[in-house]
């Protein structure tokens, strides 16, 4: 499956870029596809356009600005409004531009410190729910958001992937040697799948003072979500109590490019653990993560017999299960994929 041509997953919201970096002004972002521009507004809430003037169709994201909370042309000054309303031409300062002097806009949210935006008017759900964000025993540290060569479903799919920890994370806290393959407890889910496990993972120099546990072996107990199409929240709770909850987003580009983003609440203060380091770990277990998935193909099968398969993998195939469900009841070009779905129907995947 290519999400490009399928236009159900413009009816999500996606985390696109963090609310501090938008104070630096403008920024472009390419949501599946759609060329936008972000920026905030007077008051301090996000807003997204598409990303071209109605007037001779420059980009608004190069050379722009913001004049009270209205984003600038940079080409020839034109203001524009959340609503993509002209607001006003300097040329003409008189003149009350109508609806073809409009820029396309975009639903635009604050949430969670990043701006989200959803491509499409009625979207299918909201914004996912991240339980410790309102905790005030947790705080917030900001990991990374990048762009990976990857499609944003991969990255999805290996955040519920298991058996690639021992041998794609043997640098920080994976052990080839010692290959793991924990029970897992899976729960599909309306819109997801969770699962949860206890596992065993090295404890090397730098997580014995994240984590203050000397030991050089601990086990984490996981609870994995994964919402459609592209969130994931993975909690760890350690055996002196600490909870980690890291909260990774994949903002498609394109079938082949993703942003990746992270964040994570922990229940520990900054006294006992820098926030850097936390994030200097968790950005070090990215990166072997990335790695193997700039590997692998943008294409996403949902057909269960296209790829193979161990008995680790029931979280995915739970997942290539839901988003079947998506194509078939929300999706105008669901018979692009019809050999896809008509193949799972052989395996008899999706029995009710």
């Amino acid at each position: 499956m290519q999400a490009m041509q399928h236009p159900v997953f413009r009816r999500f919201w996606y985390p696109i870029v963090e609310l501090s970096k938008l104070a630096d002004g403008p920024q472009p972002f390419t949501l599946l596809g759609q060329e936008l521009v972000l920026w905030l507004q007077a008051d301090g809430t996000p807003a997204a356009l598409a990303d071209r003037c109605p007037h001779r169709q420059a980009k608004l994201s190069v050379d722009s600005r913001v004049v009270d909370g209205a984003l600038a042309c940079g080409y020839h000054g034109w203001q524009f409004g959340a609503s993509g309303t002209c607001l006003f031409v300097p040329q003409m300062p008189e003149l009350k531009p109508g609806s073809r002097s409009a820029a396309k806009p975009f639903a635009c949210q604050a949430r969670y410190g990043y701006a989200w935006v959803c491509l499409d008017e009625n979207p299918l759900q909201d914004i996912p729910l991240l339980p410790r964000s309102a905790d005030p025993a947790f705080r917030q540290i900001f990991e990374y958001a990048e762009d990976w060569r990857a499609n944003f479903l991969r990255v999805a799919e290996n955040s519920l992937d298991i058996g690639h920890v021992s041998f794609v994370h043997r640098a920080t806290f994976g052990e080839e040697e010692k290959p793991v393959a924990p029970r897992l407890n899976v729960t599909p889910l309306e819109n997801g799948v969770r699962f949860t496990c206890a596992l065993p993972v090295a404890n090397r120099s730098a997580q014995q003072r994240n984590l203050r546990i000397a030991d050089t072996h601990t086990v984490r107990q996981v609870e994995i979500t994964w919402t459609m199409p592209g969130s994931f929240q993975l909690q760890f709770t350690y055996p002196n109590g600490l909870v980690h909850a890291i909260c990774g987003f994949a903002t498609p580009i394109d079938d082949r490019h993703c942003r990746r983003i992270q964040f994570v609440y922990r229940s520990d203060s900054e006294a006992d653990a820098p926030g850097e380091a936390i994030a200097a770990f968790d950005r070090s277990v990215a990166a072997e993560d990335r790695a193997i998935l700039e590997s692998c193909p943008a294409d996403f099968p949902l057909d269960p017999g296209a790829e193979a398969h161990m008995i680790l993998d029931r979280p995915s195939l739970v997942m290539r299960q839901v988003l079947r469900r998506l194509l078939r009841d929300h999706d105008p070009h669901a018979d692009l994929a019809a050999h896809e779905l008509g193949a799972a129907d052989a395996f008899g995947m999706d029995a009710a």
